[in-house]
């Protein structure tokens, strides 16, 4: 017996011996940074990760990014941390040539405990469109709960994922705690189990418009761009695409994986809030405020004329063709850049103030009524740039004197080039600006949140105003130049909006019920001449602004590529005698935006005013 109780004391030692030998080595192996790998990334590796960032180990080679293997093994971190570090280039992303690591995108190992308590909310839109929501799997363990997104792609850049591997993003990330830990409503998971109740999530409901973000991004599909649209009195984002896009549907996580590494179709990226394009001749909107504010030399908007034989000016500002004799007026209907070249240079440091007015150069938090939470779109820059050097950040932005020195980069500035840089939800924010008649309201994201059984309203947006930018007379004078850029000025051969039958569309019927071709004059559609019966369809005028925004030869062969083709923009708003949506379109490397970003426009905007 007694050799028995040794022996099983000795077993008992080794054991015990082991289990400390273990955390012993792990905790050496820590030390030394050969972190363990988990399934989840952890927030020690996030902060290695970082470190390694700043220490130039990851670097840019022709658009995407790499390990540098030398500088790795310097390091001498160990086979598995390195392992795991080239898995993680999944979650890094370029921004104005830095690299920076995706921290929405991933979870940290400290919270997953917390996640398997309760079901997780859904996303709704705001007419009660399921949009998100999460089920339980055949094993009925809450652990197992699956999510899954109605519209796949369509809303990925606002709503992003929750996914068991790849972690969170974007509002699945802001609003975790509402949707997965503040608890209101008990559900249960099946009716034997009644005596078990399964916590449920909050439902989070936003501002777009299902139908809205549908047709838009159809109409986005095979391009690059962004459309946002606004409504004009309450700030309310009904849509917001982003093309192209992820389906956060999707299974493999090879395919997760590559849609991260992807650094030239940047799917994983919101560009309606977060990329920053020059806005081209739509950011002559904010000039014209200004220079009819300001009168620069007297009665300016009235009586400055030039001569516009389409050739480089003093600023190397040239024209596609001349315009001839070109006022204010027709310079804005017909987009002169030598005309607005002039205007911007006479104008010099106002130019700042008015583009700081209408949201430049500023933050812009989605969220802005409500506490603690955040969702900020990418700061759109006006004779502003981002100093990276000392490997910091820094926002610079041009004084007094930089204005009087530089009027070649401030007439390129003042045709949306150069220093002028903006995201398509800002250029959206000065059309919705013009259309409420001068004031800026903030952009808003989140209409409500609700509990699980929609008993109790937790939150609900407001308009929020961010001061007014130009006085009521300036909005309606840009919203006349506007609606006269649509009927004879850059914008005159884009489809029209009609009212027809109680709807909007851009294909009224003939009185035969077959279509009328993209054709009308005056206040009520018609046939072709000699060709038919006037219409009982009525024309719905758009205000709006053309834009094309010069890439410029980005590798110097003087060679303009597909990829440094100009960008195609429109803004605008109707209806525009009671504006009710403003719009913002940006199509990357397709040229005239009254060919492209402009139908696209009007398209979507009628589908708005049918919905709403």
């Amino acid at each position: 017996m007694p050799v028995m109780r040794n022996k099983f004391h000795f077993i008992f030692f080794i054991f015990l011996a082991v289990v400390v030998l273990y955390f012993l080595v792990d905790r050496m192996v820590i030390r030394h940074e050969d972190i363990l790998n988990t399934r989840f990334l952890d927030q020690r590796f996030i902060e290695l990760v970082e470190r390694l960032i700043e220490e130039n180990v990851f670097k840019i080679h022709e658009g995407r990014i790499i390990l540098d293997e030398d500088a790795l093994k310097n390091k001498r971190l160990g086979e598995r941390t390195e392992a795991r570090l080239k898995k993680s280039l999944a979650f890094l992303y370029l921004k104005q040539g830095n690299v920076y690591f995706d921290k929405m995108a991933v979870s940290v190992a400290s919270k997953i405990s917390k996640e398997e308590k309760v079901l997780r909310g859904r996303f709704l839109d705001r007419n009660g469109d399921v949009l998100a929501h999460s089920t339980i799997k055949g094993d009925k363990r809450i652990s197992g709960q699956e999510r899954h997104y109605a519209y796949g792609p369509e809303f990925y850049p606002v709503i992003g994922h929750a996914n068991f591997i790849f972690g969170k993003r974007n509002l699945e990330k802001i609003m975790d705690a509402y949707l997965g830990e503040k608890r209101y409503f008990p559900a249960y998971k099946t009716i034997s189990d009644m005596g078990k109740p399964l916590e449920v999530g909050n439902d989070v409901v936003l501002t777009l418009d299902s139908r809205v973000q549908r047709l838009a991004y159809n109409l986005m599909k095979g391009r690059r761009g962004a459309v946002v649209v606004l409504d004009v009195k309450t700030g309310e984002i009904l849509g917001a695409v982003s093309a192209p896009s992820i389906d956060p549907n999707m299974k493999e996580w090879i395919s997760w994986r590559e849609s991260f590494r992807d650094h030239v179709g940047r799917s994983y990226e919101n560009r309606a809030f977060a990329a920053l394009y020059p806005p081209g001749s739509t950011f002559k909107a904010v000039v014209a405020s200004a220079w009819i504010e300001e009168d620069v030399g007297g009665s300016g908007e009235k009586e400055f004329q030039i001569d516009c034989n389409g050739q480089k000016n003093r600023y190397r500002i040239s024209d596609i063709h001349p315009h001839g004799k070109v006022d204010f007026n027709k310079a804005f209907r017909e987009s002169c850049n030598l005309f607005f070249s002039e205007v911007g240079v006479a104008l010099g440091e106002k130019l700042l103030d008015y583009a700081t007015r209408f949201g430049f150069n500023r933050d812009l938090d989605l969220m802005a009524g409500m506490k603690d939470y955040h969702y900020k779109s990418e700061k759109s820059l006006a004779f502003s740039w981002f100093d990276g050097n000392n490997g910091k950040s820094e926002m610079k932005t041009y004084k007094s004197i930089d204005f009087k020195r530089n009027p070649k980069i401030v007439a390129q500035g003042s045709i949306g080039q150069n220093l002028i840089t903006a995201t398509p939800l800002q250029m959206a924010l000065v059309a919705s600006t013009i259309a409420n008649k001068g004031v800026l309201l903030n952009p808003v994201v989140i209409r409500e949140i609700k509990t699980g059984d929609g008993k109790k309203n937790l939150f609900s947006s407001r308009p929020v105003e961010n001061g007014r930018s130009i006085k009521e007379t300036t909005a309606e004078k840009l919203k006349k130049l506007m609606v006269e850029v649509m009927e004879k000025g850059t914008g005159k051969d884009v489809k029209k909006i009609y009212f027809e039958d109680g709807r909007y569309t851009t294909a009224p019927n003939r009185k035969d019920n077959t279509s009328l071709p993209p054709f009308s004059k005056g206040g009520d559609a018609c046939l072709p001449p000699g060709k038919g019966r006037l219409l009982d369809a009525k024309i719905v005028a758009v205000a709006g602004k053309t834009g094309t925004a010069e890439v410029g030869d980005k590798n110097g062969d003087g060679v303009i590529n597909p990829n440094e083709k100009p960008h195609s923009w429109f803004i605008g708003f109707a209806p525009a005698d009671n504006p009710k949506f403003a719009i913002a379109v940006v199509v990357e490397n397709q040229g005239f935006g009254s060919l492209t970003a402009a139908p696209i426009a009007v398209e979507v905007l009628a589908e708005a005013l049918n919905q709403h």
